[in-house]
């Protein structure tokens, strides 16, 4: 190729390729303004019609036509100058008990109190100024002790028929209502299968001895039979009044076989399985239903369940029980140990000992079943050797340096060591 060509080529090229960006250049001047002014035009109508569309809509009388979900209910305007606004669906609120129940729990601090206690204006009163100056935060109220009377006026039909209550506690709801105002969690005490009352009216719900007539322990009460599903229905008709009542927590105390008397003499009719299932089956059939209620679920079981490894006869194996319920209430009552146990010679006269033992084994034991364990705690005074100041300070700092953080106190006589608690 010679040096003309390539030139001319050259040349050529250069001017064919430089046309079409001229051309490009004179089409891009209007085709952006076309569409400058476009977009201007389409912002402008939009903003016109929204405006419009919202004016409507707040005034009450636009409907884009959607197919109706409801009843077509209306809301009238509060005012009443604007028309009805329809609602072309139905709203409802849903309220679910057992998460509002579980977002509402305080770590328990309690006291015990008896049925003829909260039945007195005055003694209660005294008692409701106690936890106002001290850290206790709960009562433990009996609902149903172990006489088998409901202490107050249910609408239990089956107790009015029977004549299973005795209105110690004249006001209910009077009495929930003095333990809201003053921020006291009220906890319903149930005595569930030590009941001679129901047992007298209801022979076939009892427990019956082998010789016929209903067994007795050795101190002459009768016991309901824990296979028996009458008496479970009885009892959470108990319970479910109370919680309808204001009740946070039911309490179930004796929930478990006799411990006292000539056990081989007992007959429970219609029972199958064992003691053990018994019972873990009652506690998980109340949980089901008072969960419902948005109360929670306790037990109170003897002390040394904790420690052994069997249910003690009285179908109260630990590991079940803490399964079945929401809190398990251990009674590591020092006074009720014998001697030896934790290598205590004397249990009663350490009480730190003991509790912390127990609260170990308590953590061991429990750990993984979910359940919070919550124990009672000794303020009386038994066998000889007093309980003061020092002896319950001490089972509080047991259970406290167990990482524990609640525990409720007993005395039969409802007389608790002030000075032994922290002041509010």
């Amino acid at each position: 190729m010679d040096a003309a060509r390539v030139c001319y080529t050259t040349a050529g090229m250069a001017e064919y390729l430089s046309r079409p960006r001229a051309r490009r250049g004179r089409v891009a001047g209007p085709v952006l303004l076309i569409l400058l002014v476009g977009t201007i035009v389409a912002f402008v109508g939009g903003f016109i019609l929204f405006w419009g569309i919202g004016a409507r809509v707040a005034g009450g009388d636009f409907s884009l036509g959607l197919p109706k979900l409801g009843g077509g209910q209306t809301v009238a305007a509060s005012d009443g100058a604007r028309p009805a606004i329809p609602v072309d669906y139905p709203v409802s609120l849903t309220f679910d008990p057992i998460r509002y129940r579980d977002s509402t729990y305080v770590p328990v601090k309690g006291i015990y109190i008896s049925s003829w206690i909260a039945g007195s204006p005055e003694l209660f009163a005294e008692k409701v100024a106690l936890v106002d100056r001290t850290e206790i935060n709960a009562m433990v109220i009996d609902v149903k002790d172990a006489t088998g009377y409901i202490s107050y006026d249910t609408g239990v039909a089956l107790a009015d028929e029977l004549g299973l209550e005795e209105h110690r506690i004249k006001d209910i709801d009077a009495l929930i209502a003095t333990l809201r105002e003053h921020d006291i969690f009220p906890i319903a005490r149930i005595v569930a299968f030590n009941d001679p009352k129901l047992a007298g009216a209801r022979p076939e719900w009892g427990v019956r001895h082998k010789d016929g007539g209903l067994w007795e322990d050795d101190k002459g009460s009768s016991y309901i039979n824990p296979y028996s599903r009458d008496v479970w229905e009885y009892l959470l008709e108990v319970a479910e009044d109370a919680a309808d009542r204001g009740f946070r927590e039911i309490q179930w105390d004796y929930v478990r076989f006799p411990s006292d008397g000539k056990i081989s003499n007992a007959v429970y009719p219609g029972g199958s399985g064992t003691k053990e299932d018994a019972i873990a089956a009652f506690l998980t059939f109340s949980r089901e239903r008072l969960e419902k209620r948005g109360v929670w679920v306790s037990a109170d079981v003897f002390g040394l369940t904790v420690h052994v490894k069997d249910d003690l006869g009285i179908g109260q194996r630990i590991e079940k029980v803490a399964r079945s319920v929401d809190i398990v209430c251990p009674m590591i009552y020092p006074s009720h140990y014998y001697a030896g146990a934790y290598n205590i010679k004397k249990p009663n006269e350490e009480p730190y000992e003991v509790i912390k033992n127990a609260m170990a084994d308590s953590g061991r034991r429990l750990s993984g079943t979910g359940a919070i364990v919550r124990p009672w705690l000794q303020d009386f005074s038994l066998y000889g050797y007093t309980y003061g100041v020092d002896e319950v300070r001490a089972q509080i700092k047991a259970v406290e340096e167990q990482g524990y953080v609640e525990w409720i106190l007993w005395d039969p006589g409802v007389k608790y060591t002030e000075a032994a608690l922290r002041a509010e």
